[in-house]
């Protein structure tokens, strides 16, 4: 799956259980997504783009200064719904 942010599309990383794992570990919170923070989206974002927190927050940013939705950030969390592992395990939206 992509996910585009600030007009760049990121071809993702595929989710599995050891990827989970990691996503853990870097910050993400699979029991808040539905209540996800900046921090959280922040923190898959740069998992699943291999982009540094630091430029994460640039893009951001950017994305904002030029138009784009918050929204459209926080859509980083489909790439997870979506995805062949969440939908094995059962979680939804």
């Amino acid at each position: 799956m992509n996910y585009k942010l600030n007009e760049k599309e990121y071809e993702t990383k595929e989710i599995t259980f050891k990827e989970v794992v990691k996503m853990e570990k870097c910050g993400v919170n699979f029991n808040a997504i539905e209540n996800a923070s900046f921090s959280q989206a922040e923190a898959l974002i740069s998992y699943i783009t291999g982009l540094s927190k630091d430029k994460v927050d640039f893009e951001i940013d950017e994305h904002l200064k030029k138009g784009g939705s918050i929204e459209e950030v926080f859509l980083c969390f489909n790439v997870l719904i979506e995805s062949d592992f969440f939908k094995k395990v059962g979680v939804k939206k």
